[in-house]
């Protein structure tokens, strides 16, 4: 016979599993080591003469020179320090998230402002090749960033200075990336409104 206390650590390793929290942090670890290993390099496995980063990571020219890579490039990240931040941000914040929606909807906040964060990267690449043509410098971007900022605007909103600072932080982390991180954080706080989630019983920070 199961003792309670082992039918509630059963209970509660099965609800963590099955957390996609726990799950994304994991794919975007496992998408790093797996890149890692293929160009020979786990502390900065982004190598551009590689043909499989290539086909993944997002280049704008002003445009994505392949379209999928506004969704690819969001499980990439450049170095330890980059996939460290991302997934340190993305716990903290995608449990909070989880009390608040289902996962489905957890998860398509994910895709949602993750896409939304590549494609700010798009349309501030165009912006610039617009204004000044000859002045545009092709570049690159990957990392789940505008993600992690939906998921963080979604699940507690705009507040003051300890949001500000998490804000500041994880830009510090990242090495940059504005554009995607504030598409993504706009397309969460559009979400969280949407959702109604800031009159719910949890109000965030």
């Amino acid at each position: 016979m199961e003792s309670a206390s082992e039918s509630d650590g059963s209970r509660g390793a099965k609800a963590i599993l099955r957390s996609p929290t726990v799950i994304f942090s994991s794919i975007l670890v496992a998408v790093y080591v797996i890149v890692g290993a293929i160009v020979g390099d786990f502390l900065q496995p982004i190598h551009l003469d590689n043909i499989v980063v290539d086909l993944l990571v997002q280049c704008d020219f002003p445009t994505p020179i392949f379209p999928w890579t506004v969704l690819t490039a969001i499980f990439l990240h450049l170095n330890v320090l980059h996939i460290a931040s991302n997934t340190f941000f993305l716990l903290f914040f995608g449990f909070i998230l989880e009390e608040q929606v289902s996962k489905s909807r957890w998860v398509m906040t994910f895709f949602i402002t993750g896409l939304v964060g590549s494609l700010g990267v798009v349309g501030y690449d165009l912006l610039v090749y617009s204004l000044a043509p000859n002045a545009f410098i092709p570049g690159c971007a990957v990392g789940a960033s505008g993600a992690v900022y939906g998921i963080m605007g979604t699940a507690v909103g705009l507040k003051v200075v300890v949001l500000l600072i998490f804000l500041l932080g994880l830009d510090f982390f990242a090495g940059g990336g504005g554009p995607a991180h504030l598409g993504g954080l706009v397309a969460g706080l559009v979400l969280r409104r949407y959702w109604s989630l800031a009159g719910g019983s949890f109000r965030g920070i």
